[in-house]
This record gives structure tokens, sequence and C-alpha cells, in this order.
């Protein structure tokens, strides 16, 4: 008698699924997970950002353009902390005084004028023409006697400047100096009188400062020209502090401003 073993499907027994696997479930299906949509964001217009560089870019050509300016230029308009006024080129000429001051013995004149007021000193004030000893007929009567002034023109002489590009270099004429005492230090409240070719005026010594201490200057024209003028320095009553002196500018547009030291005797 043979063995025989059955085989599977010969098997009584039916092989049975798991109701899962072998049976279709009654369950509702369930919906798949929604995709993810990638967003896109717009883009950001480039114009207002192009505009602001555009703006930065002509302000820096700009600013660069100003510095130029200025260093070539530091006496510029534009330059709101010019330095001062600097005289940088001097010539000097021996100055002649007035031949016209000899005494006369038909004239005897008060040896102690009284000056028509007081002056107040002010940094762009004038003086009130005052009588001045010293000067010829109109301007007044010379001393009978020589008189030591106080002040005197530093080395009797008068020194001619080339007034600065920043200024308008050649188109400029005028009388300039300073006062100090015996310390170096500025004489203010005093004047200085200037007459000729049509002008008649008295300077407050001061209100030019950048002629150095005590600085004064008489703009006389907007051209370098050759005419003669006679000055004298008045103290703060209005008395003459000084001989009066033969003043001559110059059309050398290298010497186009005169300018007058004075200093102690």
């Amino acid at each position: 008698m043979s063995d025989h073993y059955p085989l599977p499907d010969e098997d009584d027994d039916a092989l049975t699924l798991p109701p899962d696997e072998g049976e279709m479930s009654d369950a509702p299906l369930k919906d798949p997970p929604p995709r993810r949509v990638r967003t896109v964001k717009p883009r950001r217009n480039p114009l207002p950002y192009n505009l602001v560089t555009l703006v930065m870019l002509l302000l820096t050509c700009s600013l660069v353009v100003y510095i130029g300016l200025i260093w070539q230029n530091p006496y510029s308009t534009l330059n709101p902390l010019a330095p001062p006024t600097l005289l940088p080129r001097i010539v000097t000429a021996t100055l002649t005084v007035t031949p016209t001051l000899t005494p006369t013995e038909t004239r005897t004149p008060s040896r102690t004028p009284t000056p028509s007021e007081t002056f107040t000193p002010a940094p762009t004030a004038t003086f009130t023409a005052v009588f001045i000893e010293g000067f010829s007929t109109p301007f007044g009567t010379p001393p009978a006697e020589p008189v030591d002034y106080p002040y005197v023109l530093q080395n009797d002489r008068l020194i001619y400047l080339t007034n600065p590009d920043g200024r308008g270099a050649c188109r400029w004429s005028s009388i300039a100096g300073s006062v100090v005492d015996a310390n170096g230090v500025a004489v203010e409240g005093y004047g200085i009188r200037i007459v000729g070719e049509g002008v008649d005026q008295t300077i407050a010594t001061g209100s030019s400062p950048g002629f150095g201490p005590g600085g004064f200057e008489l703009p006389l024209g907007t051209t370098a020209q050759d005419a003669v003028f006679i000055a004298q320095l008045l103290d703060a009553t209005g008395f003459p502090a000084s001989p009066v002196y033969t003043v001559e500018t110059r059309a050398d547009c290298t010497q186009n401003i005169a300018a007058m030291r004075f200093v102690p005797r």
C-alpha cells in the first residue's frame, strides 16, 4: 500500500482568506490627499529702486564737483568757510610827503582845533568829515610849526599789493592798510581820511581785518587806475595823528592796492 498525501487543492477543507483580502469591504472610499500647489510670488517692480540708485549717483557726482570747485578756488562764494583774504605779493615804493605843507607867515591857525563830533567806532561806520590840520586849502591850514605826530608811515613807504582773484583780480582799485601800537596790537576807533579824485571819505580802522590788525580799506573802483590822493590818520576825537601823505594808485594789475602801514613814531 503506497503512501498518499493530499495536495492542497485536493484537501477537503477549502482555503479561507481573510475577510479584508477575500471580500469587498462596504466601508466608503477615502479621498486622496490634496496635492500641494506651488505658489509663485509676484516679482517686485524694480523701477523705484532704480530711481533711488540714480538719485544717489547724481548726488555723489554733484558732491565731487562741488568739492573740486572749492579745492580749485577756496575764495569762491560757494565756500561757506572761505579763508581770510590773502595778500601774497608786495611791491614797495618810497613815499613822498606832500610838498604843499610849507607853513606861511600870513596864516595864524589855531593850535588846538576842536573836532566837530566824537567818533563812536563801528565795524562799517565812517567818520564825519572834520577839519584836518596840515591839509592844504581848501581842506585845511598847514601848521605854523612842525608837529610831532604820534603815528607815521612804516619805513616811510607805501606798499603795493596784488588784489586776489577771489576779489576780482584786476577789476579793482583801493587804498588800504593797518594801524598798530608799539606792541603790534590793533588800534581801533581811529580813522583814515582820504581826499582826491572826487573822493572825501574817512574809513574806520579795524573795519577790514583782512589787512591785519586795525585794518581798513577804501574801494576806489572796478578797474586799476593811476590817480593821486592825500591821506591822514585821525585819532578817536578827529584830531590828526599822522602827517599828511600823498598816495598814488597804479593801473598795474599787480599793484592795484595801495597799502599804508601806520606805526608809532
